[in-house]
């Protein structure tokens, strides 16, 4: 069956958090994919207001699967479906904001903000080539993601309160905190072909790291990078070289794709 549709990861993916640019190669890919028809989008655990600040801007995508897949986005950051955390797991994540004891950053549609900022937070965030964000307040909006700036033993401590959440690692020093799913980007992929009347064999993908595994698994074929991590290539069904020795390019021709 023909692919009809490619989700890729942002960072470790399309680009290098050591070069800061997408390499040419895989411009040219995604340009090839859309000119065949193939629908193109970014599965990310960013925000539709941080890819305007990547290296990726100015790349066309015809839908964006934002926070992990839990707020899907069309190709103008139009609403298309959403999964907002509720219930206990929306109730803990505002206490431990407004607690302030360990750094929160929450994630609105069209806004983020954080309750305290401390030299962790730059650390993480310069790791990702992205600003540190600014101090804010809540105010009810339905949130899709809660970064928590712990690292693994302050996140162990933590878990009682996150048991009803979906965690994925991002940093050494950072968490994704998401509301439950049948399977974080997986579940944003599944939301969206099903508007679109696309199997998921019909569907590649490509990722790199923790958050990506789901998606790898979901797919009719998924591709890790040479730089993903051994989790992220146990997943995948082929290993492609590094983002930055043309990655991307080299598997779209390996699958004759381009």
């Amino acid at each position: 069956m023909s692919i009809r549709a490619a989700f890729f990861d942002v960072d470790g993916t399309l680009f290098s958090h050591e070069t800061g640019v997408v390499p040419e190669s895989a411009r040219r890919a995604l340009e090839q994919l859309r000119e065949r028809g193939i629908i193109v989008g970014v599965a990310t655990g960013r925000t539709f207001g941080e890819m305007q600040d990547l290296p990726t801007a100015d790349m066309p995508f015809d839908v964006y699967l934002t926070m992990n897949g839990q707020l899907i986005l069309d190709a103008d950051g139009t609403y298309i479906a959403g999964n907002p955390l509720t219930g206990d797991a929306l109730v803990n994540i505002i206490r431990l904001f407004d607690e302030g004891k360990v750094p929160v950053q929450l994630f609105e549609q069209n806004r983020s903000y954080i309750n305290f900022v401390n030299e962790t937070v730059e650390q993480a965030q310069a790791e990702i080539l992205t600003p540190v964000p600014k101090v804010g307040t809540h105010h009810g909006a339905p949130l899709y993601q809660a970064d928590l700036f712990v690292d693994e033993a302050e996140a162990e401590r933590l878990m009682p309160l996150l048991q009803s959440c979906d965690i994925t690692r991002w940093n050494d020093r950072a968490i994704d905190v998401n509301a439950p799913s049948p399977g974080g980007k997986a579940d944003g992929i599944a939301r969206f072909i099903e508007t679109q009347g696309i199997q998921p064999c019909e569907v590649i993908a490509f990722g790199d790291a923790e958050n990506d595994l789901s998606m790898l698994q979901f797919v009719g074929i998924g591709v890790a990078m040479g730089n993903a991590t051994p989790e992220a290539k146990a997943a995948a069904s082929l290993v492609t070289k590094a983002v930055d020795d043309d990655g991307v390019a080299h598997a779209l021709k390996q699958l004759g794709l381009m």
